[in-house]
């Protein structure tokens, strides 16, 4: 008794202590911060994610902390792979097929690669982000009976750039949750665990409803906060005019003067006979010496002669028309092609 009499008078004491101690006064530089809007308030969940950026490709985006990019390890994977559409070269998702399936989604209509990526019918459409369309889908097995694979991916295009994200979830942390869209297939998959392929769409509409195992629906719902938080913007884009130039064009200002530009050599004809064909290459910078650099989006047109270098200056270059500036003198070559 006599120790809890003590520890109250202790108490008592300090708390008189602190009542006649200075107040500290309130510090005016954290007032006026404050009240300047420059302290944004924390509005949601993804305000505190890891960010996300490709300049290039001219997008951004956000993922929870317990999603991990793909070179990384974790049980949810954030896979994302941006490709330069010229690059595009495999069967089927060549430059030529991806262009078809770019203004497929410009017009909202899914893209005809449909199946391509192994997706699951009832899970693609398309989703809007932002300004533009991409092409929303789960993949659920490939290849072969035996596979299992949780996959939400989306796939746009911007700035010339093929952008496909996928969010992946191990499927032991689905499967073993989940028994009643598996079975055991030992003919085909010996003591494996493996899809009943007529619950599979009941599964995605399990998800849909959020009626699904919490690891199956945290990764289902990952997915649409990332993609909500996607953000695109323009960048400059450098021409590529040593593509953009190819072709034949015909001259503005003498109607039997022709020239062509095919694999890296110009050709001139006039009144349809070949004059000349010599090596073409543009540069960033003049005068071109041995240390030079050529550069596909350089302004500076240089073709090699027997005498020497013709230098020309890039003024306009579109699908349609070509404009140049021959250097020293000034005057300009019109073209159309």
């Amino acid at each position: 008794m006599k120790n809890i009499f003590i520890i109250v008078v202790v108490i008592g004491v300090l708390g008189a202590i602190g009542w006649f101690l200075p107040k500290s006064s309130v510090d005016p530089y954290e007032t006026e911060f404050n009240a300047s809007g420059r302290a944004k308030a924390i509005e949601g969940e993804t305000d505190l994610w890891q960010f996300y950026e490709d300049e290039d490709a001219g997008f951004s985006l956000k993922y929870p902390h317990n999603v991990v990019l793909s070179s990384e390890e974790g049980n949810l994977f954030l896979d994302i792979k941006v490709i330069k559409i010229d690059d595009l070269d495999y069967p089927g998702f060549d430059k030529v097929d991806v262009l078809k399936d770019v203004q497929s989604l410009k017009n909202k209509k899914l893209p005809e690669n449909s199946g391509q990526y192994w997706e699951l019918p009832i899970s693609e459409k398309v989703r809007n982000i932002g300004e533009l369309n991409g092409q929303e889908m789960m993949v659920l097995s490939r290849f072969e009976v035996c596979d299992v694979t949780f996959e939400r991916k989306l796939l746009f295009y911007h700035n010339n750039y093929q952008v496909v994200l996928t969010l992946r979830e191990d499927k032991s942390n689905i499967v073993d949750n989940l028994p009643q869209y598996f079975k055991l297939d030992e003919e085909n998959c010996g003591g494996e665990i493996v899809w009943d392929f007529d619950k599979q769409d009941q599964f995605y509409k399990d998800l849909v409803a959020g009626k699904s195992f919490f690891t199956a629906q945290e990764w289902f719902d990952n997915f649409d906060k990332i993609v909500d938080t996607i953000e695109i913007y323009e960048t400059a884009v450098e021409q590529n005019y040593s593509q953009l130039i190819q072709g034949v064009w015909a001259s503005l200002d003498d109607k039997k003067s022709v020239v062509e530009f095919k694999d890296g050599m110009k050709v001139d004809f006039y009144s349809g006979e070949e004059m000349s064909s010599d090596e073409f290459s543009f540069y960033d910078s003049l005068p071109v010496t041995s240390a030079s650099e050529k550069k596909d989006s350089g302004k500076y047109l240089v073709v090699k002669v027997d005498d020497g270098v013709l230098e020309y200056e890039v003024s306009e270059l579109t699908d349609k028309t070509l404009n140049l500036i021959y250097l020293p003198r000034g005057n300009i070559l019109r073209y159309s092609r």
